[in-house]
């Protein structure tokens, strides 16, 4: 949403739900590589948000610097589901 703020877009709520509701199916789709979300939600992020190059790329850019803060944190929460789970059927 920055970014489009930034690149001077504006942002409708019922543009921004739908943008959402599309998005969340393009991620259950999505590749698990690395890079491989934001990848797919590119059209998205075009069709959808009018976002341009310089700005996809600055998504781009974010989501890469991001993407590895994602993975640990679902790594961590994943064991500790397994040890909350362990202590419970105990």
């Amino acid at each position: 949403m920055t970014i489009m703020l930034m690149s001077g877009g504006e942002l409708q709520l019922g543009q921004y739900a739908g943008f959402t509701m599309i998005l969340g199916i393009a991620m259950v789709a999505a590749p698990g590589i690395p890079g491989g979300a934001i990848m797919a939600a590119l059209g998205l992020l075009q069709s959808m948000l009018g976002f341009d190059e310089t700005a996809q790329g600055g998504m781009i850019t974010l989501y890469i610097a991001m993407d590895s803060f994602g993975t640990a944190t679902n790594v961590t929460v994943a064991g500790d589901i397994a040890i909350i789970v362990n202590r419970v059927n105990k």
